[in-house]
């Protein structure tokens, strides 16, 4: 991993990876008549002849996902910033261009993402994964490359068109070599007040040869980003899950936190195992989260529910807690 890289945890990190490796970008889109995920990436098996790109997509008003792969030839990167583009398909922070054709899809036009906010990316802290960043061997790193957007520009899905113009974006990507065995993943930034986004994922982690519950996280109210996880001392004081609810509450030097999130309807996805995309989850973006945030007195400063929201509960009971 060059410095250049580190720093700049958004663009692609594979570039001199020859097998065993993932690396996906996650763009969403929300509106109240439409809600779309697209998940452009790369997957590298055992050998040279078992790489492809994918471009997955998610429809909430079609209640489904879809799967396209391609030729790994047809992915190309900047070595310098978000750039990817698959078959005439573009992908950076501040628009996407899409043009699939696909068994039961039909997905074209243009989004752009406006007024981006970029999660920090500081010496000590070099983006979501804080000093874990510099470890090369962790089995999944994961980044945020806008927290909050708005959008303009309209996209096509099966004949029908939807007019993005207004709605609520966000951008983060994964790369490893495997996703965790376990984990609980919560995303929404579409929340009754302007402004206001957060994240959490919480994970089963390998790392020496043992297994630790990690996390990490942020709730950004206006222009506050409270940032939390393993690296920053916080804890996790309570973890409730099952196949279609979650409970977790964090306590940092500062807050007291607690999401409850309900799933939505689901859609599959594929994830990597050893870079290989042979698993399958399921993710939801109808999901409910409810966030709290307290002060150190537990007087409560924050609480809104968010709507349109990100939610994977993989094997969620078997954390711990």
């Amino acid at each position: 991993m060059s410095i250049h890289s580190l720093f700049h945890p958004e663009t692609f990190q594979g570039r001199h990876k020859e097998n065993d490796y993932f690396e996906g970008w996650y763009f969403k889109m929300a509106k109240p008549s439409e809600v779309l995920a697209v998940i452009p990436g790369v997957a590298f098996g055992k050998n040279k002849e078992d790489r492809h790109a994918f471009i997955q997509v998610i429809s909430s008003a079609e209640h489904r996902s879809w799967n396209i792969q391609f030729p790994f030839d047809s992915f190309k990167a900047d070595k310098k910033r978000l750039l990817v583009e698959i078959e005439g398909n573009r992908f950076t922070p501040e628009e996407i261009t899409l043009d699939l054709a696909s068994d039961g899809l039909q997905l074209n036009g243009t989004a752009r993402n406006l007024g981006l906010h970029p999660f920090p990316v500081t010496f000590k802290s070099p983006g979501i994964m804080g000093w874990y960043a510099y470890i090369p061997f962790m089995e999944c790193f994961h980044g945020v490359v806008s927290t909050q957007h708005t959008l303009s520009g309209s996209l096509s899905l099966n004949g029908v068109e939807t007019d993005f113009t207004g709605g609520s974006g966000y951008i983060e990507k994964d790369w490893g070599t495997s996703f965790p065995e376990a984990w609980v993943w919560l995303q929404s930034n579409c929340f009754p007040s302007k402004n206001v986004s957060c994240m959490l994922s919480v994970a089963k982690i390998p790392f020496l040869g043992k297994i630790f519950p990690g996390f990490l996280g942020f709730v950004q109210i206006g222009g506050e980003l409270i940032r939390f996880g393993t690296y920053t001392g916080a804890k996790i004081t309570k973890l409730e899950s099952d196949e279609t609810h979650a409970r977790i509450q964090i306590q940092t030097k500062q807050q007291y936190i607690e999401f409850i999130a309900e799933l939505g309807p689901t859609s599959k996805l594929a994830a990597p195992r050893q870079g290989k995309m042979e698993r399958t989850i399921l993710e939801s973006i109808l999901g409910t989260i409810t966030v709290s945030v307290r002060d150190k007195d537990h007087t409560l400063v924050f609480q809104e529910t968010g709507t349109h929201s990100g939610i994977e509960l993989s094997e969620a009971k078997n954390l711990w807690m």
